[in-house]
């Protein structure tokens, strides 16, 4: 097999920070540290060879979640994860399958988003066979039992409700309401508590058929594996899993363009401090790949202790935490100033970070010597990373499902490209002049020192009266 430097090694190699530790070998051909193969099923199979301690990690990832969902069923996809680790036809109920777990030395879990659902498993690098066959039977041959559905029922209610309790729920889905409108529920793994009480196993069944099937699937390996062997073993245990003939991705159509501007308070009393956003429209990594790049170096900008925001917002005290944050995915993006601040500082906060994108555009508020220093930072973060391999295999299954591994190939000697005036254009397009949605959360006593009172009593009314 030839050796290849990743494309991580060789933008270190650029600023002197290459190791002989990532030089990887591979099968694809590819410059990136993991071997893509294509299983007998059609499935993607990725190898990722680290083999400094006997473990291995298995990654299950099906391109599904909120995205792939319709009104009737969100958050169905998420209680099918929690189905997973239950009884299949080899192992037929939960006692059978915990008692599996432990001969295998399994340690699992999984999640679901809006874009992606993942499953992973750790386990010694020895009992690789039989963690793959055990994988395997999890996903082609789920029993998806009645009795074994309401029992788990609880726990994702008990999960759901959790996340109701926060004093910032309730604003979040409004505003997630107002931005996406009838494709909400696109952007709401965690979905609808009526509907999840009324989750049937027959519409679990129909969500297997719809997204767990090899052609909308990928099975990452990273650890202590030979990439020659793992296709074989691939196929061996995941062989007679396929996909229906007639299957076809499921396309939920584009999200509506972005609303007006729209400034939405909500008090609530077990709010701490106030909590404030604001949300712009952002790139889509599938799309606007290059925007997504300077988009994480603006970010990193602004992160910078010698940086202009970081004194004015948190070192003089004006707001407990602030920021701007991003969270890359392929079908939508949002941009989010967001705040942390007394009620006595709230109203000047709020105004100086709606104003803030214009004083970004000005000469000297980010310099070159920033640029290198977040350069350099974002580097030997990924080449941290790549020395975790249970943490990178479930980072590929990310990319993997949501922009595709040609972004992450890309991701690196992007960065390395991208230039002030790069972050100039991209604050540009998406900031300057474009309308927003501000959510302000606070105490009703807060609201009255910061004379911010609550304006959301109709969007309530319309968007949570059947939530």
């Amino acid at each position: 097999m030839k050796s290849n430097y990743s494309a991580v090694a060789r933008v270190l190699l650029v600023l002197g920070l290459t190791s002989p530790s990532l030089a990887v070998s591979g099968t694809s051909g590819t410059t990136a540290p993991y071997a893509l193969q294509k299983a007998a099923n059609g499935m993607d199979v990725i190898a990722i060879p680290m083999s400094k301690v006997p473990l291995v990690t298995i990654v299950l990832v099906s391109k599904a979640g909120a995205m792939t969902e319709t009104p009737a069923i969100n958050g169905l996809t998420h209680v099918w994860e929690h189905m997973f680790f239950k009884g299949n036809q080899r192992l037929p109920d939960q006692e059978a399958f915990n008692k599996r777990v432990r001969q295998l030395g399994i340690d699992f879990n999984g999640d679901t988003s809006a874009e992606m659902v993942r499953y992973f498993f750790t386990l010694p690098s020895k009992n690789l066979d039989d963690g793959l066959q055990f994988m395997a039977d999890a996903i082609s041959t789920p029993l998806l039992e009645a009795k074994e559905l309401e029992r788990e029922r609880k726990v994702v209610l008990d999960e759901y409700d959790r996340n109701a309790s926060q004093p910032g729920f309730e604003l979040g889905n409004i505003e997630r309401m107002v931005i996406y409108g009838s494709q909400e529920h696109l952007r709401n793994p965690l979905g609808r508590r009526t509907l999840i009480e009324k989750a049937t196993r027959e519409q679990l069944l129909q969500i297997k058929q719809d997204v767990f099937v090899p052609a909308n699937c990928a099975l990452v390996v990273a650890g202590d594996v030979d990439p020659t062997a793992l296709k074989g073993l691939v196929d061996k245990h995941f062989g007679k899993w396929q996909t229906p003939a007639t299957w076809k991705p499921i396309d939920r159509g584009n999200f509506p363009d972005f609303p007006k501007t729209t400034d939405i308070v909500r008090t609530n009393p077990l709010a701490q401090n106030v909590n404030q956003q604001i949300t712009w429209k952002g790139p889509r990594a599938s799309i606007d790949r290059k925007d997504t790049w300077a988009v994480d170096v603006l970010i990193q900008l602004l992160e910078h202790r010698s940086g202009k925001f970081f004194k004015k917002y948190i070192d003089s005290g004006m707001t407990l935490n602030s920021g701007f944050t991003y969270h890359t995915q392929g079908r939508a993006g949002e941009l989010v100033i967001y705040s942390m601040t007394s009620a006595e500082n709230a109203a000047k906060a709020k105004a100086e970070l709606l104003n803030e994108p214009e004083a970004w555009l000005k000469p000297g508020y980010f310099t070159n010597s920033q640029l290198e220093d977040v350069r350099r930072r974002l580097m030997i973060g990924y080449k941290m990373e790549l020395n975790k391999p249970s943490a990178f295999g479930k980072t590929m299954a990310f990319w993997w499902a949501t922009t595709g591994l040609d972004y992450y190939d890309g991701y690196l000697p992007g960065m390395a490209k991208i230039s002030l005036k790069d972050v100039q254009a991209v604050i540009k397009k998406y900031l300057i002049s474009k309308p927003y949605v501000a959510t302000t959360l606070l105490n009703p006593k807060d609201a009255v020192t910061a004379k911010m009172p609550d304006n959301a009593a109709a969007l309530s009314e319309k968007y949570l009266k059947n939530y």
